[in-house]
């Protein structure tokens, strides 16, 4: 008997206006998400006349998953924007409640970016708690310095903070994010197996990149059984040319036209 492909239940904030968190998900794995959002707003938070509404996490969260038994789901459980501190919290009960059915936990910790934070600092707090249930976790540069405990303005090698973040958590396969050098801009992984993959920086970067460099992972990897660093690479290829593509278009969203790039 064929395996059924596991399902990705996404936890992210989702934005009408926009291209980012969920709805970039949505857009890349179609059917294979199920998309818990933790906010609601009607655009996102860097436009104008941004407002946010808080959805039923608890209950959504846990019906979806009292779902995903009964149909017999295997599931990888993603988790990025939390609307909220308590929201982590709610978020660990469910992962040892259900273990039996999310096979792979992966955390994009988001916090900050570009030297900046973007969520209250109680927030920030909460997530080492869900790291250490994680399997894989993908901070950006930021965000490594914010979870080991540096200033933003520490300006040491991202090898320093990666070594930190290891001492913390050591079985956690690390994909560190958002790193630039030299005009360049990539990521750089931390466990057995390590990479470091740049492309030249662009002219312009968009919100929700990031998000789609993580769902074009996990479709790269957990669907198409692409190797690990090699469906890594292959993501930052998409999602640079997405990019690109983007500016080409002028546009000011993130254009996923990912028919084109997959």
């Amino acid at each position: 008997m064929q395996q059924k492909p596991p399902h990705v239940l996404a936890i992210g904030s989702f934005a009408v206006h926009g291209t980012a968190s969920l709805k970039t998900f949505i857009t890349i794995l179609g059917e294979k998400v199920l998309p818990v959002p933790s906010l609601l707003l009607n655009g996102l938070t860097n436009m104008s006349l941004v407002k946010k509404f808080e959805p039923p996490f608890r209950d959504l969260l846990q019906s979806t998953l009292d779902l995903a038994v009964s149909r017999n789901l295997e599931l990888i459980l993603y988790t990025g924007y939390l609307g909220s501190a308590e929201q982590a919290g709610i978020i660990i009960e469910m992962i040892n409640a259900y273990r039996s059915v999310i096979k792979t936990i992966i955390t994009d910790p988001v916090c900050g970016d570009h030297g900046r934070t973007y969520v209250p600092q109680e927030v920030i707090e909460r997530w080492p708690e869900i790291i250490r249930l994680a399997d894989l976790v993908f901070p950006n540069f930021t965000e490594l310095k914010l979870l080991t405990g540096n200033s933003l303005d520490a300006n040491d090698a991202v090898e320093t903070y990666a070594e930190q973040f290891k001492l913390l958590y050591p079985s956690l396969k690390l994909v560190v994010t958002s790193i630039i050098e030299a005009e360049k801009i990539g990521f750089e992984t931390f466990y057995d197996e390590a990479l470091k993959y740049l492309h030249e920086l662009l002219p312009k970067n968009y919100g929700g990149s990031g998000d789609a460099f993580l769902a074009l992972f996990i479709l790269n990897h957990f669907y198409k059984k692409i190797p690990f660093n090699e469906a890594l690479r292959l993501a930052a290829d998409q999602t640079y040319a997405m990019i690109k593509n983007s500016i080409e278009k002028g546009s000011s969203d993130l254009v996923l036209e990912i028919n084109e790039l997959t």
